[in-house]
Parts: structure tokens; C-alpha cells; sequence
């Protein structure tokens, strides 16, 4: 793929992040327009910040294939890198490091018999060629830091970082200086809690009716002795390692007689400062009841990302004058069923329908960009986001009434609880620790299958220049030792790559280890950490997340 750009860039499309709302945004597009067969067509550009196509994305998957109905050919549906399909699903709640119940049957929502399961790095690059091969252009390595805007505050574009910078922020001999890419209309695709996005939100005042709530997801690939019986075998967890006041769960995906996907979500609203998700994630793959699934495995794949589990209540509006917002950072998932491609793709589809409206009447205008938050209301992901609105919320309490409300949620249609169930931020639930001190650290001895954190973090294959700017910026070193007193550093817990670590009294920052996850950004409890980005190309090089 293209990997290089030169200034200026103009360009008709702009989309920001090559994940699955992006592509299917351009590629829903450039099919509609030669459809129609009416005149030009846009010249459509996506950029991201990973080395390449998918370094940055991390899911299941298990893909509901509703998102792309229409769009693929049947010929292309059969090329998509599918390693399974689902033959063999189960349900289980884990109750405690024993101790287990396989739910006798998996709950509607949840089934996904016959549903392709694979990577969705795989699945992005497929869809990144089927764009290229439309006339979309694809850039690589390049970190969109700034919305351009205009006088009249329309967003018109994107200023991509620097290259080549010291770590004192000084050109070295390879410095080269970001672009200013200038666009009819940006479309924002960048993930959860993406940068750009979370700042036109604020800046545009776009909020949701509530803010977004996150889990974090760490998910390894185990390669396991060859077992053709098991493939296409799924089974899904809820419960234990997480205590009765959080919500959390994981999955097993047998994915090849040889690969198994693994992995554990932790909701980030958690009161307890001394919670380490990693630590939990490696109990989680000792239960009895999943460790059956990985034994004689070893862990060959690693990575981790938050999931916006808001729901309904937290998507904020979806277009700005000059911007759209797709995908994850609009907070498109359905937390019940645990997906969000398909509804990645619904959003990304309906994003390409207004905008070749647009490109046929020649209006980008706020106005002409509306209707796209409309068309969004009309799709069958979103009547799923309204049908389990109130779902998430209720675990922050008690796991017991969350199980209650999300079966009410769904014998309802979502009309019950009628009332919105209030949520905290995430950083404003941690509690300061018990008698002002940590509890004696927990340790479970590294084995092929359970890696301690560093060696899970080489896995991932990330990557940056340790000789630039630290993109992880802790704003008042007061601040953070107000935090250490009253947390422990929390932040050498939450962070499943193993960042930031106390010393002598002081928070340091191992940049280099960074997995782009936001962990920090979101539960650091006095917000006193800024993710910013490193220069592009660099963080993890995922190649089957």
C-alpha cells in the first residue's frame, strides 16, 4: 500500500483511521457514485496512524455479517479472511477461581451460530484493497494531531504530525514536518476514544446525554496442540475474576485446529485501586473452566484496547459542520450482544449515502451533512443500541441486578427500566485505599500460556523511537503525588502494557510500551494524564488481533 505523502494534500474525502466504519464509509461511497454512474467521482482518502492497515485494531471477532449485506458480492464475501465459523457456542458464569455453571442455553441475543470468526487486522486490510481497488487512496503511518478549521469554526481538514522529532521536541537529521491535509468533509473513524474526536465532542458541544463509559479488552493468541474437533467452538464467560459490583467477562474463540483467541474485558468504572486487569486476565485463563481450552497452548499474540460501553445514552451527535463521526468513537456497540463491526459498518454506510448525496448536489454544508445522523436512527444496529440502553449501567451496582435488568432490557424491547440509569465517569469511581496502604501484591508464576506482562507487551510487536517527545504527558507532578498517596499509582495497574511504573517515590514513563489502548487517559483519577501521539507509524504491529 501507499506509504508516503506529499504536501500540499487536497483531497475531496477524508477519512481519519483505517478501521471498519472508515473503509465501509469509502468503499459504500465510491460503489454508490459509479452505481448512479452520474458524473466524476470524489477522490477519497483514509489515513492512519499505524504502520500498516490493522497494526492499530483489536476485536473478537466474531462477525455479525448484517453490516455488509449489499455491499460485498457474494465473491468477495467468500475471499474475506474468515478462519472459522461458529458451530459450537457455550455460555458460562465463573463464581470463582474454581467454580463454574454452563447456562443451559446461550442467551438470543448472544447466538451466533454459523457467524464467521477471524482477525480483525485480517478484515481491515481485505476491506483497505477492495477500497484501493474503487480509487480510494490509502496512507499509512501518518497521525492525524489537529483538526484544520476555518473562521467560521467549519472543520476543512487535519494537520498529521512530525517526524523525525528528539525528546526534546528538536529536528534530527531524518526530521520530517507533518502535512495539512484539506478535505470537503473529515470523516472521524478513529477508534474508542479517539483524540480528534473526543475534542470536536467537547469543542462542539456534541456530548452525548451521557459521558462514555469504557472496559478495557486483553486478548491474547494461543497456539495449542492440533485439535480439528474444536474449530469453530466458542464460548463466552461472564463473572469471576471480577468482583459482584463489576461488570466483566471474556471469551475463547477456537479459531484453527491450532489457534485459540482469548480474551478478557474489565469494566474501567471499578472502585478498587489496587485492581491490575492483566492480573485478572491471566486468573481468567487459569479457571478450570478455560484453561481445559489452551492447555499445553502457548501465548504466540498479544494486545489490548478499551470498548465503549455506554451504549444508547453516550453516542453523542454525530456530525459538525465539515465532520462525521463513525464507528467505535461515536460509541456504536452494543455491550449485551459484545459487537460492534456490524454496527461499525451500518454507521459507515449510512456516512456514504449522505455523503453522495452530497457530491451530487455539490453541498457539504452543515445541513447537507444531517441527514447522516439521521440515517444512522434508521439502522438495525442502532435499534439495537435503543433495545439494550439501559443494560451496561445496572452492573455498576450489583452483577446480580445488572443480570436482572439486561433480561428485563430484552423481554421489553428496552422499554424497561423506562427511566435512564445513571452512571458515573469511570475515574471518578475508584475509592482511595484502605488504611492508606496497598494490600501485599498478588503473583502467578509466568508460564507459556500466562506471560507476565513484559513479554506479552513484546508480543504485540510494538514499537517507537525512544529518541522523541514522550507522547504520554503527566500535566502536575503535585498532582501525581497526591494520587500516589491516596491510590497506590494506580497507574501501574491499570495499564495492561506496563507504562508506568513508581520508583523512588516518582511515576515513570516507559513510552516505548505503549499499546495505544487509552487505559490512562480514561482511569487515571484526577485526569492528569494526556495521551497524545507518538510519531506515525509507531505502537503496536498487530498482525492477527
Amino acid at each position: 500500500m501507499a506509504n508516503t505523502m506529499k504536501q500540499p494534500i487536497h483531497t475531496d474525502i477524508l477519512c481519519v483511521g483505517a478501521g471498519v466504519a472508515s473503509l465501509t464509509t469509502a468503499l459504500a461511497l465510491l460503489r454508490t457514485l459509479k452505481a448512479q454512474a452520474k458524473g466524476s467521482l470524489p477522490r477519497v482518502t483514509i489515513i492512519d496512524k499505524g504502520r500498516n492497515v490493522g497494526s492499530h485494531v483489536l476485536s473478537g471477532a466474531v462477525i455479525d455479517m448484517s453490516g455488509f449485506d449489499g455491499l460485498l458480492t457474494e465473491e468477495e464475501v467468500s475471499k474475506m479472511p474468515v478462519e472459522a465459523r461458529v458451530t459450537t457456542e457455550a455460555f458460562h458464569m465463573l463464581f470463582n477461581a474454581t467454580s463454574a455453571m454452563k447456562i443451559p442455553w446461550v442467551p438470543p441475543l448472544m447466538q451466533a451460530h454459523g457467524y464467521p470468526v477471524g482477525s480483525l487486522t485480517k478484515l481491515t486490510q481485505y476491506l483497505a484493497q477492495l477500497c484501493e481497488k474503487e480509487g480510494a487512496e490509502v496512507y499509512t503511518g501518518f497521525a492525524a494531531t489537529e483538526l484544520i478549521e476555518n473562521n467560521k469554526g467549519r472543520v476543512i481538514g487535519v494537520k498529521t504530525g512530525d517526524k523525525g522529532l528528539d525528546r526534546d521536541g528538536k529536528p534530527k537529521s531524518n526530521y520530517t514536518p507533518g502535512e495539512e491535509i484539506y478535505a470537503k468533509v473529515v470523516v472521524l473513524g478513529e477508534g474508542a476514544c479517539g483524540i480528534l474526536t473526543d475534542k470536536l465532542i467537547v469543542r462542539k458541544g456534541l456530548q452525548g446525554q451521557r459521558g462514555q463509559s469504557y472496559a478495557v479488552g486483553i486478548k491474547e493468541v494461543i497456539e495449542v496442540p492440533a485439535n480439528e474437533a474444536r474449530v469453530g467452538e466458542i464460548a463466552h464467560t461472564f463473572g469471576y475474576p471480577a468482583d459482584w459490583s463489576t461488570y466483566g467477562g471474556g471469551f475463547v474463540y477456537h479459531v484453527s485446529p491450532t489457534q485459540v483467541m482469548i480474551c478478557y474485558a474489565y469494566a474501567l468504572d471499578y472502585a478498587h485501586p489496587e485492581i491490575d486487569p492483566h492480573l485478572l486476565f491471566r486468573k481468567f485463563k487459569a479457571h478450570p473452566a478455560v484453561a481445559e481450552h489452551i492447555k499445553g497452548g502457548k501465548a504466540v499474540a498479544y494486545g489490548a484496547k478499551v470498548i465503549p460501553e455506554g451504549g444508547y445514552y453516550s453516542v453523542p451527535q454525530v456530525v459538525a459542520d465539515g465532520a462525521m463521526i463513525v464507528g467505535d468513537g461515536a460509541g456504536l456497540v452494543d455491550t449485551l450482544r459484545i459487537k460492534g463491526i456490524h454496527i461499525a459498518a451500518q454507521s459507515g454506510r449510512a456516512a456514504a449515502e449522505t455523503l453522495a448525496e452530497c457530491w451530487n448536489k455539490d453541498d457539504f454544508s452543515f445541513e447537507a451533512l444531517k441527514p447522516y445522523g439521521e440515517r444512522l436512527k434508521q439502522t438495525e444496529g442502532w435499534k439495537q443500541l435503543k433495545r439494550v440502553k439501559n443494560v451496561r449501567a445496572p452492573f455498576s451496582t450489583n452483577l446480580i441486578l445488572g443480570v436482572m435488568s439486561a433480561g428485563c432490557a430484552w423481554a421489553t424491547f428496552g422499554k424497561f427500566p423506562f427511566w435512564q440509569v445513571p452512571m458515573e465517569p469511570d475515574h471518578e469511581a475508584l475509592l482511595p485505599l484502605k488504611g492508606g496502604r496497598l494490600p501485599e501484591p498478588e503473583s502467578m508464576e509466568a508460564s507459556p500460556t500466562s506471560p507476565d506482562r513484559l513479554t506479552d507487551v513484546f508480543m504485540s510487536g510494538t514499537i517507537h523511537d525512544e529518541d522523541q517527545p514522550c507522547h504520554l504527558k503527566i500535566l502536575d507532578r503535585a498532582t501525581c503525588d497526591k494520587c500516589i498517596k491516596l491510590y497506590g499509582a494506580p497507574c501501574q495497574r491499570f495499564c495492561p502494557a506496563e507504562v508506568y511504573r513508581l520508583e523512588d517515590g516518582r511515576i515513570h514513563v516507559d513510552f516505548s510500551n505503549c499499546l495505544h489502548c487509552k487505559t490512562c487517559q480514561i482511569k487515571d483519577p484526577f485526569q492528569n494524564i494526556e495521551w497524545t501521539f507518538p510519531q506515525g507509524g509507531d505502537g503496536p504491529r498487530y498482525t492477527r488481533m
